[in-house]
């Protein structure tokens, strides 16, 4: 009898351990699907269908496709610059200048060799002339008129660099635009070519530069569309496309990022877009249409599942759902609710 008593107590011991056990679990469970949500705060929104897109946001800047650092090709004093930063000029235009006096001088120095040459040259030619018409010229005297040919050749030669070397005194440049940097904006100091230099920048060939990871770099594609939101206008946006993608990834980065280029439409009246303003650009790889949507902020996650907050009368209850597309701001329902369904969150 008392053996079966301690059986009978160990059995009920074991149930009322299991009792306790399985409550705890009935109890955290329900305490899991307990509404997390705050009424006093709690939005409600019915689902919509719409369409809804999958883009890749990825921020960058404004560059321009159209610039040049214009430097003399020899030393010499600065004698004139003729801009300032800010100023804007037209193609071809004479921006600065070298003293040419020490040049003008070397041009005559170059004109009177050549004219020396030429007399010669003439003189020979006069001194050999029925030589050659008997055709008794001898390889001698043969050396003797190659050598006053080269002789002229070469003076020509030097005349013609010395016009270039006067020519390239001036600075002009090649393309329309602003002057963006001058490293000397006053005249009167002796120059290199290595340490003078003035900056034009067209401001008609802006366009916006990012950067994407490798992982995405094959999500895209030149000429797919996307859309330019600027920092500084971001009222605006900019129907866009991009129109390169480099081959070869972004030297100095800690990941492998591949620079592309975007259009920025605009003729840039009245300078409002500047360089380096920074902005973003919003690429569609991906779009649903007629797709049941949400918030995103109206779709939960717990324990790897997806769940909203349905209302159903006066009861909001815990509703777990697929979801397909996603993005910053909505997210498509795949599964689990229905059209016009009352969300709290």
């Amino acid at each position: 009898t008392m053996k079966l008593l301690k059986n009978k107590f160990f059995y009920l011991f074991v149930l009322a351990a299991i009792t306790i056990i399985f409550g705890i679990r009935f109890l955290n469970r329900n305490k899991n699907e307990q509404v997390k949500i705050n009424p006093k705060k709690a939005k409600t929104i019915s689902v919509k269908k719409g369409a809804i897109d999958k883009n890749l946001v990825l921020p960058g800047k404004i560059d321009a496709g159209q610039y040049a650092v214009l430097n003399f090709q020899t030393s010499g004093m600065l004698s004139w610059v003729g801009v300032k930063e800010g100023d804007k000029v037209k193609k071809w235009q004479t921006v600065a200048s070298l003293d040419k006096t020490s040049l003008k001088k070397s041009f005559e120095k170059e004109m009177n060799d050549y004219m020396t040459s030429r007399w010669n040259f003439e003189d020979t030619q006069d001194q050999y002339k029925l030589t050659k018409d008997k055709y008794l010229i001898t390889p001698e005297i043969q050396r003797i008129l190659d050598r006053q040919q080269f002789t002229l050749n070469n003076s020509v030669l030097d005349l013609e660099i010395s016009d270039i070397v006067l020519k390239y005194a001036n600075l002009r440049t090649p393309i329309d635009g602003i002057i963006t940097a001058i490293s000397y904006p006053n005249s009167g100091i002796n120059i290199l070519p290595s340490n003078f230099s003035i900056t034009v920048v067209n401001p008609k060939s802006l366009y916006f530069k990012s950067e994407v990871d490798e992982e995405d770099v094959s999500l895209i594609t030149e000429g797919q569309p996307a859309e330019i939101t600027l920092d500084s206008f971001s009222e605006e946006k900019f129907a866009s496309s991009i129109y390169q993608i480099s081959f070869v990834p972004v030297e100095g980065q800690t990941a492998t990022v591949y620079r592309i280029k975007l259009n920025l439409n605009t003729q840039n009246q009245g300078l409002k877009y500047r360089l380096g303003m920074n902005g973003e650009a919003k690429i569609k790889l991906s779009g649903v249409e007629n797709a049941l949507i949400l918030p995103v902020e109206a779709v939960f996650e717990e324990n790897n599942e997806k769940f909203v907050y349905l209302k159903k009368g006066k009861k909001v209850q815990k509703m777990v759902v697929q979801i397909g597309l996603e993005n910053d701001e909505q997210v498509e329902i795949k599964n689990g609710l229905n059209e016009n369904d009352s969300i709290v969150f």
